[in-house]
């Protein structure tokens, strides 16, 4: 046999035995459940059902998958730096010499070593307060503003390392993967896995409910909006009325949460002068001040409604900017100089604070310090008109504009192959049809509060139905009939209808960024109103044009080229012979 044919155990023909072995353990039974359990708890689950099973369902299901993910990482690492062959020996082989015996697997001692990192940090950020802040730090880096907490009880799913060890045995017995799985594990698995990793828990979305004076000091409540709760689950102390805040003292959070302190309302007056006072402005972004003890009132600072409505579409997760995105409470702090500071608890917009000397600033949530790291938190500037318009038109008018063209062009396609070939396509294209305007039902709510950046990914599937179920089939539609029988100014023409009727929708928003008007909110509201009434109009209309167009099946003209006008009958003249 010629040797240079000859692999070791475990090798591929294509000599990538070690990247099969792990690739097929990314590609394991229990690794892709892992990954799916852990997709599904931080995304669906946790949102439900917040608390102690849920959160150690992702640590366990994360222990799981992640080590061979990490393993797929370094071989590709140790393979770019041509070190693979020393990995290709990935089954036992046996050692020089008299009688059988195992040998050296490098490979399994690269898939220990990969366990052996998930599980040493994942002890470091679980058990200690220092590995938990340079884990928020790093992470921060990475998938945007994160804290990670250490939590000794999450060390309870520790032992799902060693379901990921038998699983990387039960892969090394196989090595050797398929071409086609090889490609599903690179370009589907992989990419997945990762974005699994990077999505390890529910989104916090930081929310300032309440206000509180506690012992002297400043406390805003904080709240997450992620889970529709307007309820503090922490509370942070602003000793110098703000911008800077610190946790609660130890012990703090029992005696708070046992004795909390009354919250302060939307009205607050200065102890030291009673008759300055301030409050808010219900369902908005303003305060109001008096200097006459509330006998009349002024503006005092305000984000006034568009300018909202704009940073409405910066703010990810943004249900409602009525209730999420405006003044809740108020509490006015008397000052040593003699002047007053206020502080605004504005929802997911953070905290408003007014010094001294008169100046309002938007302060967001600050900079929250405690020990061992310290976490700035700015306000989130307010996009300007281009921006928001711009954003609101990627994040709906494209996704309508595709899914209306979609549709005109499914309906006039398929009438013009009914008309032609039989009624039977009619059932085929229905079901595409039904199914897309679901989507579009589904999509529309979406739309109409400008289908803020948590609605990602919702948006994206909802999109994906729309543009599978009706594109492709007005794709065939048109292939076939200009395959099968060449129709090309009918179809061309029903074409040019859904590219029409799908660059009416944006035209608010093209109209906002020429002329600034209409209002942002008007603009959102009225695209999703004009794509239903293009549709409303397209679709019949590309269907009576379908039907005027095209004689149907088994007419007396129905051989006859729709694009060729029928012969006009001859006149009678007077040379004509006569019958009786």
């Amino acid at each position: 046999m010629d040797g240079s044919r000859q692999h070791g155990p475990g090798v591929g023909r294509s000599g990538g035995g070690a990247i099969d072995s792990f690739l097929t353990w990314l590609v394991h039974p229990v690794t892709v459940a892992a990954t799916a359990l852990l997709i599904l708890n931080d995304h669906v689950l946790k949102a439900a059902y917040p608390g102690w099973l849920t959160g150690k369902l992702s640590d366990a299901a994360g222990l799981v998958m992640a080590p061979p993910l990490l393993a797929v990482v370094l071989v590709l690492l140790l393979a770019g730096c041509g070190r693979l062959p020393v990995l290709r020996r990935t089954g036992r082989v046996a050692r020089p010499g008299p009688g059988p015996g195992p040998g050296v697997a490098p490979a399994d001692l690269l898939a220990a070593v990969s366990i052996f990192i998930v599980g040493v940090g994942f002890t470091a950020v679980k058990a200690t307060p220092e590995g938990a802040a340079t884990a928020s730090a790093v992470w921060s880096v990475v998938n945007g503003p994160s804290v990670i907490l250490a939590d000794g009880t999450d060390l309870l799913t520790l032992p799902a390392l060693g379901l990921a060890w038998w699983t990387w045995r039960s892969a090394a017995a196989r090595p050797t993967l398929a071409r086609w799985l090889r490609m599903v594990s690179v370009l589907v698995v992989l990419p997945v896995a990762g974005l699994g990793v990077a999505a390890t828990s529910a989104p916090q979305y930081d929310d300032a409910v309440a206000l509180y004076e506690w012992q002297g000091v400043a406390v805003v409540g904080i709240g997450n909006a992620y889970h529709d709760s307007r309820e503090p689950y922490t509370w942070w102390i602003g000793a110098d009325d703000g911008p800077t805040f610190s946790e609660l003292p130890e012990g703090g959070y029992e005696l708070f949460s046992k004795q909390p302190p009354p919250v302060a309302s939307g009205e607050d007056c200065s102890a030291r002068d009673p008759g300055h006072c301030f409050r808010i402005v219900p369902r908005r972004l303003a305060v109001q001040e008096s200097r006459d003890g509330g006998a009349s009132w002024r503006v005092a600072w305000q984000v006034d409604e568009d300018a909202r409505q704009r940073l409405a579409t910066a703010i990810p997760g943004l249900r409602d900017a009525d209730e999420y995105l405006s003044s809740r409470a108020l509490l006015v702090r008397d000052q040593p100089d003699g002047g007053v500071a206020v502080l605004v608890a504005n929802g997911r917009d953070g905290v408003a604070r007014r010094d001294t000397a008169g100046r309002w600033e938007r302060i967001g949530f600050g900079t929250v310090a405690g020990d061992g790291f310290r976490h700035e938190q700015p306000a989130t500037p307010i996009p300007g008109v281009a921006e928001a318009t711009v954003t609101v038109g990627l994040r709906v008018a494209v996704p309508l504009s595709v899914a209306v063209g979609s549709l005109v062009v499914l309906a006039g396609c398929a009438t013009l192959l009914a008309r032609r070939y039989g009624w039977f396509v009619i059932p085929l294209a229905a079901v595409g049809g039904a199914l897309g305007l679901l989507a579009l039902a589904l999509y529309v709510p979406y739309a109409l509060r400008g289908a803020t950046s948590d609605d990602a990914v919702g948006s994206v599937l909802v999109v994906a139905l729309i543009v599978g179920m009706t594109a492709v089939p007005a794709g065939f539609a048109v292939l076939f009939g200009n395959v099968t029988e060449p129709l090309p100014a009918l179809t061309g023409r029903i074409c040019v209808a859904g590219i029409l009727a799908g660059a009416m929708v944006p035209l608010p928003l093209l109209l906002r960024l020429l002329t600034g008007w209409p209002p942002q909110r008007a603009a959102v509201v009225v695209v999703p109103i004009v794509a239903v009434v293009v549709m409303v109009v397209g679709m019949p209309w590309a269907i009576r044009y379908a039907i005027r167009r095209v004689p149907t099946r088994g007419s007396s003209s129905a051989g006859t080229p729709p694009w060729t006008p029928p012969d006009p009958p001859w006149p009678e003249t007077a040379d004509a012979p006569r019958t009786a």
